[in-house]
């Protein structure tokens, strides 16, 4: 129809790192990109997945009704291969876009194949002959969206998605701020938890409207700022320069009541993941990571000036 009231006036930048095709789907989550792949090469075995992963990565499993079993990860980020039977697979992550090439030699080195999760990694190229998948909405203001990536044809869901209503959680953090949105946001991700679907018509025009290159050299320029500044004060081993454009800059520091004192001056730092606190020890590696590391915002809506704001908080409190 031509006329009538005007919808969101949004730029035509085409700008997103994935083009939809055969082996490249474009979903409505990070865990229903996940199902595809698994649904086109459905494994006979076991899956294997980290001990440091969010629990909704194995919604897909459960829904799937494929086994699960955990495997350890390094102090370094660094998978710490499981023995495995024929038939399994396993899931490595890509931890803040930061750990992609630990990933790749594991899944070369593995004896099974392997699917790379890169939700925390949008701007990670995918390795030749592995199958990845994204959650864009974790790097870019989308309602939500996923993108697998796969060296097979992949199915698409049936249905498509509808985010109008997923979306409200965006306006309210425009106009009033993150705590205001916090019920919608939490309402948009129970939706996420239902079947695959196709992704939404808002969400794909949202995408196209992104400047994702430009938002990638802010977030390695944030990334590569604070490292700079707090690598002597960081027990983990980081690249100086970023391999791809990084969900969070992951400070692990010695230094008691930080995160209450960095949240106190209005930064976010949410944990990654506090389902891992619960199901392992607190001697664990694992267990450890999720409660002191730091994922520190190094995004695109942060200068240098916010970066500098930031290091003076850790370096010099109070």
């Amino acid at each position: 129809m031509m006329g009538g009231a005007f919808g969101l006036d949004l730029p035509l930048i085409n700008d997103f790192p994935y083009t939809e095709g055969p082996c490249c789907a474009f979903v409505n989550s990070g865990r229903a990109a996940l199902e595809q792949i698994l649904s086109a090469r459905r494994p006979a075995g076991t899956v294997w997945v980290p001990r440091f992963a969010c629990d909704t990565l194995l919604q897909p499993m459960h829904r799937l009704e494929l086994p699960v079993r955990r495997y350890r990860i390094t102090d370094d980020l660094s998978p710490v291969l499981p023995e495995t039977s024929k038939g399994d697979i396993i899931i490595l992550i890509n931890y803040f876009g930061l750990t992609g090439a630990s990933a790749a030699r594991a899944a070369a080195d593995a004896e099974v194949p392997c699917i790379i999760d890169a939700t925390t990694a949008l701007y990670a190229t995918p390795p030749p002959g592995i199958p990845c998948f994204y959650s864009p909405r974790k790097f870019l203001a989308v309602p939500d969206g996923g993108v697998a990536h796969s060296p097979f044809p992949l199915p698409l869901p049936q249905e498509e998605d509808r985010s109008a209503e997923r979306a409200l959680a965006l306006l309210l953090r425009t106009e009033d701020g993150a705590q205001a949105a916090t019920d919608a946001t939490e309402r948009a991700e129970r939706e996420l938890c239902g079947p695959p679907k196709r992704m939404s018509p808002l969400t794909r025009r949202l995408l196209a409207s992104q400047a994702c290159r430009q938002a990638a050299a802010a977030r390695c320029a944030n990334y590569t700022q604070l490292h700079k500044a707090l690598a002597s004060v960081n027990r983990l081993t980081l690249p100086e320069t970023p391999p791809s454009a990084p969900f969070c800059y992951p400070l692990l520091t010695g230094i008691p009541g930080l995160r209450d004192e960095l949240i106190d001056a209005g930064i976010a730092l949410p944990l990654f993941w506090p389902e891992v606190i619960a199901a392992t020890e607190a001697s664990d590696t694992e267990n450890r990571l999720a409660r002191t590391l730091l994922p520190l915002p190094v995004d695109q809506r942060y200068t240098a000036a916010d970066m500098e704001r930031l290091i003076r908080c850790i370096l010099s409190p109070n």
